[in-house]
């Protein structure tokens, strides 16, 4: 079925976009919308806000031949790993400054917009604009302590089921062996094939193996779009964003045109689905690319099928970028949320959360870490009993090495992991996914925004798993009681469990035999005498019979 989205917010974001509406399909008339006017005192009803949520279609007629993408459904792999990560590793990580944008930042018009003071940072350490491009970090980064074992071997020790790297992000410069381009880390900088040397590492370590591609943003990703017209003569004769000779890698409208920008961005997807064979390609942006017609959908459509007959298990990411416009229409392949921006209250099916390990989104010198290995376990629980997997980016620094923070934040989830992982992996949900007193899911009414705030998530909340045999469902629970109890209110008597009811509850890490006791108010059971960890502990509820109205959808 063919959908709108919003027309205003597309005007916004995507230039060009009425010729190719005349093209493509008749646009629908504007429509003024009214502000929503909210009382601020009121109880927000997350299920009945006025206005939608969990991202927009395009506004353009889209080929009908994404139906057959469409009906493929996820495979049961994506939806048992419930864990992957990958990594921002690139050219940027070397000045290491503001973060993977640092391109776009250096090559500013105007001083004053030098927000993240990424242009005072480089003329400060290497010189002007004039002096030192963004070019020449390439053979500065020559990642000397990159060892791909030792990455995989973080991603699995972590509890991850699938791994790889951001292969390309929006500056252009690949991390594999390609003969697309010459700006690829084999011809250049490390003189290694990146993404070869990952996925080997990441099968050892039998994870599934993804590519995340950030291309498609990447034609005009260095100019300062804002201010494009008022370049100067001087930054136009000097700065090696307007050579000729780097066309090929700053790719703007003041060097080259936009077909050969597109045709190349087939060629390094389909390299790297032929060359390396991923079990899962991601990417970022795409919807602007091809909405404007710089992307062919067909084309798109053609490859994304080819994918699939490389292996009936491969499975595709529809991220929902900044702009609230799917990647692609709805239905194809896996949602991904960036954050839990713009995610529904009540997401439907299984979905991905991709977020950084901190944030930005690469490596910075002095990087402070907010989120410690508690957050990411607790939002990994989180997300899991709403049905979704969660997606984890580390930002290894510019030589290849992996920071110790980040080291000791993948060892805290992978130690959790190890006593708790029965409850996370290979589990589907339940009837409801628990209770609490975390308000997680915030609302901007003047921005008509929903977004997910799981640092919210503190103790005193309960998540529940349920193993997709239905041998057992899981009370996740954040929080310890010594010598204490916990009511669970979900599985009061008056509810149907299963068929002869409760067979045993058991906590994971523990031996001890629990007490317990079920009423009309619930199950209350006492805490062990041994703590089995930090963070959260798993009550695991051993059915007596067949389960009853286990699946909440």
């Amino acid at each position: 079925m063919r959908k709108l989205i919003n027309i205003t917010l597309l005007a916004v974001l995507f230039l060009g976009v009425n010729s190719i509406n005349a093209q493509k399909g008749k646009k629908k008339k504007k429509q003024k919308q009214k502000k929503v006017q909210v009382d601020p005192t009121a109880k927000i009803d997350l299920q009945n806000l006025p206005f939608p949520t969990g991202g927009k279609d395009w506004e353009i007629d889209y080929s009908k031949n994404w139906e057959s993408l469409q009906k493929r459904e996820i495979p049961e792999w994506m939806i048992d790993a419930k864990f992957g990560v990958y990594t921002h590793w690139g050219v940027y990580s070397v000045p290491a400054k503001g973060g993977p944008d640092y391109v776009n930042e250096m090559y500013m018009v105007h001083d004053k917009d030098d927000r993240k003071g990424v242009k005072k940072y480089h003329r400060e350490n290497y010189g002007t604009e004039a002096e030192f491009g963004y070019k020449d970090f390439i053979p500065m980064f020559t990642a000397d302590k990159f060892d791909a074992n030792e990455w995989a071997g973080i991603m699995k020790g972590a509890g991850a089921k699938f791994g790889g790297i951001c292969v390309v992000h929006h500056d252009g410069f690949c991390l594999w062996d390609s003969k697309a381009t010459r700006w690829n880390s084999k011809n250049m900088g490390p003189k290694r094939d990146i993404f070869g040397e990952i996925s080997t590492a990441v099968r050892k370590q039998d994870m599934k193996v993804l590519a995340t591609f950030h291309h498609a943003r990447t034609f005009g990703y260095a100019i300062d779009r804002k201010h494009y017209k008022e370049y100067t003569n001087y930054q136009k004769e000097n700065w090696d964003l307007f050579d000729p000779k780097y066309a090929d890698f700053y790719r703007n409208d003041f060097t080259e045109k936009q077909e050969s920008f597109g045709n190349e961005w087939f060629l390094k997807v389909r390299e790297v689905m032929d060359q390396y064979k991923p079990d899962m390609l991601w990417f970022d942006g795409l919807s602007g690319a091809m909405i404007k017609g710089m992307l062919p959908e067909e084309r798109v459509i053609n490859m994304f099928n080819d994918f699939y007959k490389q292996g009936k298990n491969n499975v595709i990411s529809n991220k929902l970028p900044g702009s609230g416009v799917w990647n692609f229409p709805r239905g194809v392949g896996i949602r991904c949320y960036e954050g839990g921006r713009d995610m529904e209250p009540n997401p439907k099916g299984y979905w991905l959360v991709d977020r950084a390990i901190s944030y930005p989104w690469s490596w910075v010198k002095n990087k402070s870490y907010r989120d410690k290995e508690d957050f990411h376990i607790r939002t990994i629980i989180d997300v899991v009993s709403r049905g979704g997997v969660y997606l984890l980016s580390l930002t290894p620094k510019g030589d290849g090495s992996i920071s110790d923070q980040e080291q000791k934040i993948m060892k805290g989830i992978g130690t959790w992991m190890d006593t708790n992982g029965e409850a996370i992996f290979e589990t589907r949900k339940w009837r409801t996914h628990g209770s609490g007193q975390a308000n997680i899911v915030q609302v901007k009414f003047d921005k008509e925004l929903v977004w997910w705030d799981f640092r919210r998530i503190q103790d005193k909340e309960v998540r529940y798993t349920r193993k997709k045999d239905n041998s057992a469902v899981y009370a996740i629970v954040t929080g310890w009681k010594e010598n204490g109890s916990i009511l669970l209110k979900e599985l009061n008597s008056k509810e149907k469990f299963a068929k002869k009811g409760i067979k045993d509850i058991v906590m994971l890490g523990v031996d001890e035999k629990l007490k317990w006791k079920r009423t009309n108010e619930g199950i209350t059971i006492d805490y062990p005498s041994t703590k089995p960890g930090e963070h959260a502990y798993t009550f695991k509820i051993i059915p007596n019979g067949e389960l009853i109205d286990f699946d909440r959808e």
